[in-house]
């Protein structure tokens, strides 16, 4: 990868990124596999039907089974092959486990599928299968219920998916994304939302038959619903999916736009061919575990939400989704959580920053985003020290609840040093690569970190020490005077020792004001700078852009801690 790029031909990427995902490279068809489904959905019946092919790829020996993952949820899945002609016939079913999850009924069966005769290497593989299920459970992303109905297999296996890989840190099996058409019935009335090229006529989707070709790999999804369906006027087409009307509706078309542009520019071209905001009752959410859920092609937003104010930060981290934790997901547990809620909350920051501007960026690393989750910014991550939860960036695999409050506390902040660090273009036109490179793959996180080395054309290993493999963050005690027209700063800390790069702002009551950078990495740092006014005050990075304790910082957490001490006692 090259150190670095003109700007103009990076200009040139930019005017042209806000096309949909043509640019993003494809996994070879041959090695995903290829579904034809067939959908009923009975609402009110909490009742999913389901029938179906799906061609399997490949493999290099030949097989007598094949692990397929399905939710516990589903039921009476009987399975047979009809390609090969030479292993044809009905195979036996039977449930090898269930990998259990946080919840009860969230748990990933694996069926091992015992094929009536042998396949041969080299000789692609086509199941015919059906099953049933639902109930009146919910599990993670999943619930069929008579006013909502939605499913996304990227949490939930509600579609026989092929498992790849071992099980995760959270229980869930890994699957393969995949390709084909979706056919689903639901009652008249009722809209569906998924995902790809709607095929269906108006009197089609009348009847309520809503038809889908999906080109680009992904984890299949939905929701249905009696929906309004009120649409978008930007660049990407999008609607709102409206479970009641609303006279902030535009506002949120408005508001996702500007959205939906801004990651654009930051981390390239939108990957799916339009972008929906669907509506979900709040208690039926919290059931199936999300107050918001980034599908790719569309999200699921709670009513509480809907009923408020467009929130540039939580759209903006849930829309970030589509490229992190989305079309980018982890193939190790290490980075996972950086890689997708950290990069998620990084996106969530920089469209705030990029459409409400620097200072509402600036109180979002502070103490967080107006009527957001209150412990995700700088303010949350010194609390979580207080109690003693911290945790290295890079292996955030212990706690689900804490690997993502670490990731979208501390996490964030660090991703938009790096930013600021490599350059905010460069660091862009970095990701950018990255993700038409490895769309729709597994990636490693010391992968990661090459590219956005090698991107910025120099060694940031120094970065990645001090910011994913310690805990805390640095501690800078300064001082300074003047001495005629100099102005003398000094600058301490405890080991072990941070290198960063801070403004020092100097200024007095009549407006008068000297900003400087400063490089330090050593236990003191001494600065000298000729200055031509009277200096009353001296600020070490004014606008938060380092995270670092403060004195409100050290006096939050002493607060904490001592309520934590007082508890255990």
């Amino acid at each position: 990868m090259k150190k670095y790029i003109a700007i103009t031909i990076w200009l040139l990427l930019l005017s042209v990124s806000g096309c949909p995902n043509q640019s993003y490279s494809t996994l070879a068809a041959g090695s995903l596999p290829r579904y034809d489904l067939s959908i009923r959905i009975v609402p009110d019946a909490h009742r999913l039907e389901a029938t179906g092919t799906m061609r399997l790829p490949a493999t290099k020996s030949s097989r007598d089974s094949i692990e397929l993952s399905l939710s516990e949820l589903m039921t009476d899945f009987r399975v047979e092959v009809v390609g090969p002609p030479s292993a044809a016939g009905s195979a036996i079913t039977e449930k090898v486990t269930v990998r259990p999850y946080s919840r009860p009924g969230w748990g990933t069966a694996t069926w091992r599928v015992h094929l009536p005769h042998p396949i041969n290497a080299g000789t692609p593989t086509v199941l015919r299968f059906s099953y049933t299920g639902g109930g009146a459970h919910t599990s993670f992303i999943f619930s069929l219920e008579s006013e909502v109905c939605f499913g996304a297999g990227i949490g939930t296996a509600w579609y026989p998916e092929i498992e790849d890989g071992p099980v995760q840190s959270d229980g869930r099996l890994r699957g393969l994304r995949g390709t084909g058409s979706l056919n689903f019935f639901v009652p008249p009335g009722y809209v569906l939302e998924s995902q790809g090229l709607s095929l269906s006529k108006p009197v089609e989707l009348s009847r309520g038959e809503f038809r889908f070709n999906i080109g680009d790999p992904v984890f299949f999804a939905f929701a249905a619903g009696r929906y309004k369906v009120q649409p978008g006027h930007g660049r990407i087409p999008s609607a709102l999916y409206l479970l009641k009307p609303r006279v902030n509706a535009e506002s949120y078309l408005t508001g996702s736009e500007k959205v939906l542009d801004a990651l654009v520019r930051e981390f390239g071209p939108y990957p799916h061919p339009e972008f929906a905001i669907v509506e979900v009752p709040s208690e039926q959410a919290d059931r199936a575990g999300f107050s918001g859920a980034s599908l790719e092609g569309f999200i699921l937003s709670n009513t509480d939400f809907l009923d408020k104010d467009f929130n540039t930060a939580f759209f903006g981290h849930e829309i970030s989704h589509q490229w992190w934790g989305n079309l980018i997901r982890s193939k190790t547990v290490q980075g996972r959580w950086m890689m997708s809620e950290g990069m998620a909350q990084f996106g969530s920051l920089r469209a705030v920053e990029i459409i409400e501007g620097t200072a509402a960026a600036e109180r979002y690393r502070r103490t967080g985003y107006p009527d957001y989750i209150s412990d995700q910014n700088a303010l949350g991550y010194f609390t979580l020290i207080a109690k003693g939860t911290d945790h290295r960036l890079s292996d955030l695999a212990q706690d689900g609840d804490l690997s993502r409050r670490l990731s979208n506390s501390k996490g964030f902040i660090v991703w938009d040093m790096l930013s600021r660090e490599v350059g905010r273009r460069q660091f862009s036109h970095t990701l950018q690569s990255f993700l038409r490179e490895h769309a729709n793959q597994r990636v490693e996180w010391n992968g990661f970190l090459r590219a956005i080395e090698n991107g910025a054309g120099r060694n940031l290993r120094w970065f990645y020490e001090q910011w994913f493999e310690r805990t805390g963050a640095p501690d800078f005690q300064f001082s300074w005077k003047q001495e005629g027209r100099r102005l003398r700063v000094g600058i301490t800390q405890t080991s072990p020792h941070y290198q960063a790069t801070l403004e020092i702002e100097a200024g007095n009551k009549g407006g008068q004001r000297l900003v400087r950078n400063v490089r330090l990495g050593a236990a003191q740092t001494s600065f000298s700078f000729p200055i031509n006014f009277r200096v009353e005050s001296v600020v070490l990075d004014p606008h938060y852009l380092v995270l670092r304790w403060t004195p409100e910082y050290r006096a939050v957490a002493n607060a904490a801690r001592s309520f934590s001490l007082e508890l255990n006692q």
